[in-house]
């Protein structure tokens, strides 16, 4: 289980960075580069969406999680040996 603080900054990270997502596009946009440069580099990094990391939903860890449904590999194993996730069998040779 993941610290309740770790998961609660990247939900933080990632409320911000959608509030900046438009900025960043319209600054980006623009021509002169130098300005825009200067710009960017005003917004702190936290506000960047690349800071966000993707975690399982029930358990909060950040590694071996896969994107199809939003869980890490060891829950995957445990609820599809269950048979709770649709097209995931147990495997057997």
């Amino acid at each position: 289980m993941a610290k309740k603080s770790l998961i609660l900054k990247n939900i933080n990270i990632y409320k911000n960075s959608l509030l900046y997502v438009n900025v960043i596009k319209q600054i980006k946009k623009k021509i002169n580069i130098l300005k825009n440069l200067f710009k960017l580099s005003k917004i702190k990094k936290k506000n960047f969406f690349i800071k966000f990391n993707n975690r399982c939903y029930i358990s909060g860890r950040r590694r071996s999680y896969y994107n199809k449904f939003s869980l890490n590999r060891n829950f995957i194993r445990k609820i599809g040996y269950i048979g709770n996730i649709v097209g995931l069998e147990k495997s057997s040779w």
